[in-house]
């Protein structure tokens, strides 16, 4: 891949840091540091409405940073058994990660 070329999507578009919000960027390296969580869970760290947090994660969903943990058990760093999920659980998706290392090695903020 060339030099300051974007990841692009199989539907043509391409993560780009700069176009997220604050919000956006930290609830993406809360679940780059902390793993999979619910919208629940975001909500209460991060002080927001659970409905807005919901719109949130759909909105970045939408855009491929994030993608829905599939499954019925979550196995998350720092359990000591798999915890069965009663919510939509979310997850950095590969590009989504890729993006954001590809930002932290060359300086950004991130």
């Amino acid at each position: 891949m060339i030099a300051g070329e974007r990841e692009s999507q199989a539907d043509g578009t391409s993560l780009d840091w700069t176009a997220l919000s604050g919000l956006e960027q930290e609830i993406l390296m809360d679940l780059r540091e902390k793993g999979p969580d619910c919208a629940k869970f975001l909500s209460r760290r991060f002080s927001v409405h659970p409905s807005e947090m919901m719109n949130l994660l759909n909105n970045l969903k939408e855009r491929a940073w994030i993608e829905r943990v599939k499954g019925t058990f979550l196995h998350k760093k720092g359990l000591k058994r798999p915890k069965h999920m009663n919510h939509t659980y979310f997850q950095l998706s590969r590009p989504g990660e890729l993006e954001i290392r590809r930002c932290l090695r060359s300086g950004r903020e991130a």
